[in-house]
């Protein structure tokens, strides 16, 4: 078996669930691969009289990024071996294509949902929906394999 050069980790939801960034940074780790994070994020949204400068998209964004960073980080700290870790952080909007097209260059995908609250469901349908269309495997986490619905052929 080849192991991946590069594992993929897209977070869907607002926060990455702690336990796949610590399988996702494990996996990375022993198998020598790098890992890419891909978050979404929401961008503040101006309503009038309020029009929303460029200065509070950018910090907005920024403050995305030191999250994703900081939860990452931690998640690697406790490893034996370094991992060499990307990240991406784009609006919620974007984040679908993002993740498929990092994963398209990818051994492997894996998606981060935290595991309870309302939107579960429609975050497990749309983890499915993106590995529709990506060539490689995907998993919801330890022994998750994501599983296409009937009809989805995966590209």
């Amino acid at each position: 078996m080849v192991w991946p050069e590069q594992v993929v980790l897209g977070i869907i939801g607002r926060r990455p669930d702690e336990v796949s960034l610590v399988w996702a940074t494990g996996l990375a780790s022993r198998w020598g691969s790098q890992l890419h994070v891909v978050a979404g994020y929401h961008p503040p949204i101006g309503m009038f009289p309020h029009i929303v400068t460029e200065r509070e998209k950018r910090a907005a964004h920024q403050r995305a990024r030191r999250h994703v960073a900081t939860r990452t980080q931690q998640a690697v700290g406790g490893l034996a071996a370094p991992i060499e870790v990307r990240q991406t952080v784009v609006t919620h909007n974007q984040l679908d294509h993002t993740i498929a097209t990092q994963a398209s260059r990818a051994g492997l995908l894996l998606f981060s949902i935290a595991p309870t609250g309302v939107l579960v469901r429609r975050h497990r349908a749309r983890a499915q929906r993106i590995a529709a269309f990506v060539g490689c495997p995907a998993s919801l986490g330890p022994g998750q394999a994501v599983e296409l619905p009937a009809g989805y052929a995966a590209h």
